[in-house]
């Protein structure tokens, strides 16, 4: 499919800061550079483990921040990473924002929320 970039926000307590990172629809969790977190003010309140892409699993720190990706903002659960690692946005921020990744233009697309139980 090819990378879709993203240029988001993250919001903390102490204040924001713009990012681009890649739209990761095999990520479950947004990931920031643990010098970003520090920076906006998000502590760690929880260590998640995760599987890398090589199969490795690991664990990562975790903490709620504010992501914003074109104009809409909901609160989301970031994992901290080092810095030489791009930052990712995860399946759980796009759905949380209603985005979904369209693979022919490389873009994110609103979508709505889907609620089947009658």
């Amino acid at each position: 499919m090819g990378e879709v970039l993203v240029r988001f926000r993250i919001h903390g307590p102490k204040c924001s800061y713009e990012l681009d990172g890649v739209a990761d629809t095999g990520a479950t969790f947004t990931k920031v550079p643990k010098e970003v977190t520090e920076l906006v003010g998000i502590e760690k309140r929880y260590e998640v483990e995760v599987e890398l892409a090589d199969g490795r699993v690991i664990s990562r720190g975790a903490g709620l921040a504010d992501i914003e990706i074109n104009n809409t903002r909901r609160p989301v659960l970031v994992t901290f990473s080092d810095e030489n690692e791009k930052p990712l946005i995860g399946v759980t921020t796009l759905e949380t924002l209603g985005l979904r990744v369209n693979p022919i233009t490389r873009k994110l697309e609103p979508v709505r929320a889907i609620e089947y139980y009658v």
